[in-house]
This record gives C-alpha cells, structure tokens and sequence, in this order.
C-alpha cells in the first residue's frame, strides 16, 4: 500500500494504491427561467416516500443513444447483484423540442427497462451540457433520497462494487471526489471555448467530468440555488466554479480516469472515461472471467498525484516512471 498524502487513506478490496485526500479552499442568462420551473430555490419538495438508496448514479445521455444506453446496461450495471437500496442508476436525458416520435421511442424503452429520467425542459445541445448537469443535480433531489451522487456519462465504465466499498471509507457530508485538476487555462476558441469565464487566468479547481462524486449536503445546495449560477461552457468547470467557496472537501484520486481522453488501462480505474462500445464490452467481459479490467495495462497519457502543498496552477505535474494509474 502506497500513501501519497497522510491526510485520509482510500481504502479498498481491489485496491493496491491508496490515494490520500486533503481539504483545500482554494449572470446567469435567459436560461435563468428554465431552471426556476425545473426547480424553485425557495420551495423545496418533501423527502418523504422518495425512493432511498446510498448513490445515485446519473449517466447523462442523448436522446438518439439508445445503443449505448443498452451497452451500458449490458456491461458494467450488471457488476452487482445489489439492490436500489445501495444504488440507483438513472439516465438523464433531455426532451425539450423532441418530435412526437422521438419521445415515443423513449417512452418505450423507459416501460422497458424503467432506468430514464427525463428532463423535459432540457434541450439537448453540447453548448447546453453544465445546464443539463445541473438539472439532473435538480431531478435526483426532488426525485430521490441519498447520501452521495455519482456524475458519469454513457462512454465511461464504472466499477460499481470497489467504487461503493471505498465510498464507504471516505464519506463526508461535504465530499467531492474524482480527478482534479486545478492549474487549466480557458480555452478560448474551438469547441471548448469559454466566452463567459471572467473570473480569472486559470479555471478553478474542478473534478474531471467522466465521472466524479458529490455528497448529498453539494448536491442540495446546487439544486436549491440553481437559477442562480452562471453557466460555464464545459460541465465539470461549472460545477468546481459553482462549489469553490464552499468548505467543501476535495479528494483527488488517480483511479479516477476520467479526462477527455482515457490514460490507458489499470487494474486499478474505478472509472474509466471515453471508450467505444467495443472497449466497454471487453472490460466486462474481462471483469467476469479475470476479475481484471485489463487483458493488459497499459499506459499513454502519464498520471499525477494532486500536489496540495504548491499553488494550483503548480498542481499536477505528470510524472513517468511510478506506479500511478
């Protein structure tokens, strides 16, 4: 077992390295009436006879996904056997300006497999993601009871049981875990780029956005104030921009491979971000006949460990040579 900070160990069965958490502290548009009647921030429902369970799994996805949707609930929703009790897993889909058809569609498949949540104010649109990720936010605290919140998309591969069991050692009301990244400059062109982000040089401290936990306590507080927030281009810059003045506590753990390309293949990823259909079936069927995720690990983006004693643009030096995955 590895410590690569003495604040707090994350344990785990299927763990080999630990990674170690520190606490750090480091207008809204027109949008702003959508999300008032998704959610309003001075109302807030009752808790009572909501579905309870200990993490909510949000997978955002498109409405046209119905493949991947179906991957996903092939491969690594069948990882455990346990029940809502422990986890439920919704996928978010946005309906606004569907066809009539469309909607039929996913009407279907809902009667099918009872697993969507629909967004019905939320147009579907890449420019539009940090605002569907904060209707979801909105959608599973009026629609459920948790203690934590899992944000993922259909393209990334959760090992949901390991995930769990060192959920369980690190819990914390204010808890906000993944791959953090603290010293990103803004783009400012191509597909990414962030015409409203003012606040300064460098992005805030934020959890890469193929898969990151939020506590309940985050969670409510999101929900509650969302027709408040400025909306960001990119999703996972929202959200740490959204929760920097918070006493939140951040954990950054490299198993977390959860950046816009995946780093390779470890035995050690609890998520796993931007991989084909094809990849996705592998890594399951590797699961269930190894036990391992990978046929072979290997690596072709370097890792880091989050360097909370420098400042954050100094944060994250990739390092060669080490066992982080």
């Amino acid at each position: 077992m590895r410590f690569y900070e003495t604040y707090l160990l994350v344990a785990g069965a299927f763990c080999s390295i630990c990674t170690l958490a520190v606490i750090f502290n480091c207008g809204w548009d027109d949008n702003r009436a959508e999300l008032k009647n998704e959610r309003s921030p001075y109302s807030l429902p009752s808790t009572a006879n909501l579905p309870e369970t200990f993490l909510f799994v949000s997978v955002l996805s498109s409405p046209n996904e119905t493949d991947r949707r179906q991957n996903v609930r092939e491969t690594w929703f069948r990882l455990s056997a346990k029940g809502p009790s422990v986890f439920i897993t919704r996928f978010m889909v946005g309906t606004m300006g569907l066809t009539g058809e469309e909607r039929k569609e996913l009407d279907e498949e809902n009667e099918k497999f009872g697993d969507l949540s629909f967004l019905e104010r939320h147009e579907e649109s890449y420019d539009k993601l940090a605002k569907k990720t904060l209707a979801s936010f909105v959608h599973a605290h009026e629609h459920f009871k948790f203690k934590f919140f899992l944000k993922t998309d259909a393209d990334s591969f959760v090992r949901i049981t390991p995930l769990i069991m060192n959920l369980k050692t690190v819990q914390h009301p204010m808890l906000y875990w993944g791959f953090l990244d603290g010293r990103a400059k803004p783009f400012r062109k191509g597909k990414w780029k962030e015409p409203e982000w003012n606040l300064c040089d460098r992005y805030l401290p934020y959890q890469l956005g193929g898969g990151y936990i939020l506590s309940y306590e985050l969670v409510r507080f999101l929900a509650t104030n969302a027709p408040l927030f400025r909306i960001y281009r990119n999703e996972d810059v929202s959200v740490g921009a959204w929760l920097a003045g918070l006493d939140v506590k951040y954990v950054h753990d490299p198993r977390f491979d959860t950046e816009w390309i995946s780093r390779g293949c470890s035995n050690e990823y609890l998520i796993t971000h931007k991989h084909t259909m094809e990849e996705m079936t592998e890594m399951y069927n590797n699961l269930k006949t190894s036990g391992r995720l990978c046929t072979k690990e290997f690596q072709r983006r370097l890792s880091y460990v989050y360097d909370f004693s420098k400042a954050p643009s100094e944060c994250c030096t990739r390092i060669n040579g080490t066992n982080i995955p």
